[in-house]
């Protein structure tokens, strides 16, 4: 099967191919259009559902039906799974005519993606894929865990995850059940869970919606999945919460995580409001615009009655230590992108050694790789003095504010020299500076030397 794999990527089936096709649409509605106006078959038939002629075909239609992957039609195929290229792996999932079906399962997403990031990606014994879905999470755990076990409720899901196992030649264990009774009490070093945590009034899809109710669900899976930790293991697992009244956006995790023998990170982007939540969730049913009216107003009227005032969006990233644990509150700005998984390890060492003013003036330090600094100047006869923001590549999202005095330092920043002596090089003032590199320090945009 894995031979399947690579015959499409030979045709030029690639996330290249993808990203160059969908960068030609002025806009997000007209990639479909994009994409056709590209006529590549293989385009067409897997990532639009397009029927098109079997003779178009850069690989044998006989190779890709025996696989499973197309239907004959005539002299036509059309596609029997959607297929996605994602970092050298090629996901199957259910076409989206399918969307509506309660055992629907779903493929690569924002929020796939937002996990795969935000998982610390270290060589591990044993790793679990909890609500596995189409199988994404499991197929990356391969890469640096021996041994994967991806488990899910839905007979559909483990059938793609099989599949999926077969078409990227990797090796894993699948079981069916529900939350961790398929693993009952097994420990694992590396948990990912992408678990159905939206917040409404529904229960009708597997991937999304569950009886305990979302936010239910996500304190259920966070406490069990620090349950089911070896000494050092970590856990990420995406959430919603509700938010009833003010305060930080991640403070009702505190309580998720408290007691659990992990220390915690706790992401919260920016809390979206009821409107807006019900609307991307009910995004599907805009083909029938009155459908989709009455859905979003019933979920409105759901959270006026809860006294749901917004909904957080996040993940909490777990530790499991001996000891006297800690959690700490991180407001995210931006999505998370690429290996995140390493700015967590240095927010977790941070955490561990928080330095004093004297010992950051003792510490080596280097920038981390990657990084990025965007300045905005007012011109008012002069340039006004602004903040810099700093940003990484491979980042969970978080925004460094770097003030003017500071940012002469970070350029002279020498992982071969202790920062107390760039200050005094620089003639600098160590209390107009110390402030925000321990900002930078905590919030892993700067690593020990």
């Amino acid at each position: 099967m894995s031979d399947v794999r690579r015959a499409l990527a030979e045709a030029g089936f690639d996330e290249n191919a993808v990203a160059e096709a969908v960068r030609e649409a002025p806009f997000g509605e007209a990639a479909p259009l994009a994409i056709r106006r590209r006529a590549e078959p293989l385009l067409q038939l897997f990532l639009l559902g397009d029927a098109v002629p079997s003779e178009l075909l850069p690989v044998e239609a006989r190779t890709l039906e025996a696989a499973g992957l197309i239907e004959r039609d005539g002299d036509r195929v059309r596609p029997a799974v959607r297929l996605f290229p994602y970092e050298d792996l090629l996901i199957a999932n259910d076409l989206d005519d399918r969307a509506e079906a309660g055992d629907y399962v779903p493929g690569v997403t924002n929020a796939s993606r937002t996990l795969a990031a935000l998982t610390i990606r270290r060589n591990v014994g044993r790793a679990l894929d909890l609500g596995t879905g189409c199988g994404l999470q499991a197929l990356l755990l391969t890469r640096h865990a021996e041994t994967v076990v991806a488990t899910d409720l839905n007979p559909r899901a483990l059938e793609y995850v099989r599949l999926n196992a077969q078409l990227n030649g990797r090796s894993l264990e699948t079981a069916a059940g529900n939350w961790f009774e398929p693993v009952a009490n097994a420990l694992f070093d590396l948990i990912a869970a992408n678990p159905p945590f939206v917040i409404s009034p529904d229960n009708r899809l597997l991937y999304r919606d569950s009886e305990l109710g979302g936010e239910e669900v996500c304190r259920l899976l966070v406490r069990g999945a620090a349950a089911r930790l070896r000494q050092d293991g970590h856990a990420t697992v995406l959430c919603n919460w509700v938010r009833r009244s003010g305060g930080e956006p991640w403070a009702p995790l505190a309580d998720w995580v408290t007691g659990t023998g992990c220390d915690a990170l706790l992401l919260a982007n920016r809390p979206v409001d009821p409107f807006r939540y019900a609307a991307q969730w009910n995004e599907p049913l805009l083909r029938d615009r009155a459908a989709f009216d009455r859905a979003v107003e019933r979920w409105l009227e759901y959270y006026e009655r809860e006294g749901i005032g917004a909904i957080g969006v996040g993940a909490v990233v777990l530790r499991r230590r001996d000891g006297d644990n800690w959690w700490r509150g991180y407001e995210l700005l931006m999505p998370a992108t690429g290996a995140a998984g390493r700015q967590l390890q240095r927010l977790f060492a941070a955490a561990d050694r928080p330095l004093t003013d004297d010992d950051l003036l003792r510490t080596r330090f280097r920038l981390v790789e990657g990084h990025r600094l965007d300045q905005t100047l007012t011109y008012r006869g002069v340039y006004d003095p602004a903040t810099v923001r700093m940003t990484l590549a491979d980042g969970v999202g978080l925004v460094g504010l770097v003030d003017a005095a500071t940012v002469e330092v970070l350029f002279a920043v020498d992982p071969c020299q202790e920062l107390g002596r760039t200050i005094a090089d620089l003639g600098a003032k160590p209390t107009e500076v110390l402030p925000t590199v321990r900002r930078l320090y905590e919030g892993g945009f700067l690593e020990r030397g």
